[in-house]
């Protein structure tokens, strides 16, 4: 096989643009920490834990190929492999967040905990000490996964042994249960304990799909931009068409977990389960929670019904991103009521911080596919992946 594989490079006036957004963001925060401190933490907290999904959802995507043995997906799985380097900066700012535990989680006060007798029932699990400790094991789990099923796919463009395929097809088995397991957990921690008081047997569910939707989204946007750098004959419409189904499915899979988890709350009428959309349901909130289905679920749906629309890079590109937006919003509106009141208020800390984020997050990414093989060309699905004139690619 050959070791010839396509390359990628980015102009340097785009690494220029990412370089200002990544600053600007850095900027936001730093000035956040002193001017507004009750808002950057929320900001920083959404926008960490957006970073988290995006990483470990590509992780995720890769676990299932290898799981699988799906081979369509070989020709591009560099993409999801890029993306899976941004755990490490997520791992950063998981350590970050630590210093902003005392402004998010009421159940890190010790007066507030002896006070409120359900706090105190869950203080062996919801204390500092313990949740430091949790979230770097976490990390240290999905990371270490990362590593060795990267590690595993590059060694098998040097050397083309199969044995590498089938460590991964075992590791990524593995990496599916205990992967599963750490992310609901990790939700629970890092999201729904902001509200002590409320729990949801879905919640890890709507927040897992998510993931997946939001890491899907940014493996489309990235397949466009190397489509048009001048990789159309290996990242086909047919790897888009697939990857669009994927993204419209789980779409609908993340709105069906949202609708159930609010008609099992709303009409059961708990209240220690209804404060959560007593918060979300009226004024501004209300409003962004129906914003949040539009662009999470409709208009995915709408748009990727048509089997044109699945095979085009213009309208793919603009449904992921405004994916990504929606699963901003999403979040937004999981961690902001209880710590922001009853209206909303998007500004400076909270663009200005996603934007840097965003930018960080494809500077990362980007710089990592022009440090590695584009295409896995000692991969044995990678003739079942690409079209037959590309052949050539992937043999002598």
């Amino acid at each position: 096989m050959s070791n010839n594989a396509p390359a990628f490079t980015l102009p340097g006036s785009m690494w220029k643009t990412i370089f200002a957004f990544s600053i600007l963001g850095l900027l936001v925060f730093i000035a956040g920490l002193f001017l507004a401190p009750e808002r950057i933490w929320p900001n920083f907290l959404i926008n960490e834990f957006f970073l988290l999904n995006l990483g470990l959802g590509a992780v995720f995507f890769i676990a299932v190929l290898y799981a699988s043995n799906a081979g369509w997906a070989a020709a591009f799985r560099r993409i999801p492999e890029a993306v899976t380097s941004v755990l490490p900066v997520a791992g950063v700012g998981a350590v970050i967040l630590i210093f902003g535990i005392h402004t998010l989680y009421e159940w890190s006060h010790e007066t507030t905990v002896m006070m409120d007798p359900i706090l105190r029932g869950k203080s062996a699990w919801l204390n500092e000490p313990f949740f430091i400790v949790r979230v770097v094991f976490y990390f240290a789990v999905w990371i270490f996964f990362a590593r060795i099923i990267i590690r595993n796919s590059l060694r098998q463009d040097e050397d083309g042994k199969l044995e590498h395929t089938f460590k991964n097809v075992r590791n990524s088995a593995l990496f599916l249960i205990v992967g599963t397991i750490t992310f609901v957990l990790a939700s629970i921690d890092m999201i729904m304990s902001l509200q002590p008081h409320w729990y949801s047997t879905v919640f890890a569910l709507i927040t897992l799909s998510g993931m997946i939707t939001s890491s899907l989204a940014a493996i489309i946007i990235l397949m466009v931009i190397l489509r048009y750098s001048g990789l159309k004959k290996i990242i086909t419409r047919e790897h888009l068409h697939t990857m669009s189904n994927l993204l419209l499915s789980f779409s609908v899979f993340w709105v069906y977990m949202w609708v159930s988890q609010h008609m099992l709350i709303w009409y059961s009428n708990i209240p220690e389960e209804t404060s959560y959309y007593i918060f979300r349901h009226f004024g501004g909130w209300g409003s962004l929670s129906f914003l949040n289905v539009i662009l999470n679920w409709l208009v995915p749906f709408l748009a990727l019904l048509p089997r044109a629309s699945k095979r085009s890079d213009k309208i793919l590109l603009q449904v992921s991103i405004v994916v990504l937006v929606g699963h901003w919003l999403d979040l937004y509106i999981m961690v902001m009521p209880p710590l922001m009141g009853n209206e909303p208020t998007l500004g400076i800390w909270e663009i200005g911080t996603f934007v840097g984020m965003l930018a960080l997050f494809f500077g990362v990414v980007l710089r990592k596919l022009q440090s590695i093989p584009l295409v896995p060309v000692n991969d044995p699905y990678l003739v079942e992946s690409l079209p037959e004139e590309e052949h050539a690619v992937a043999l002598k």
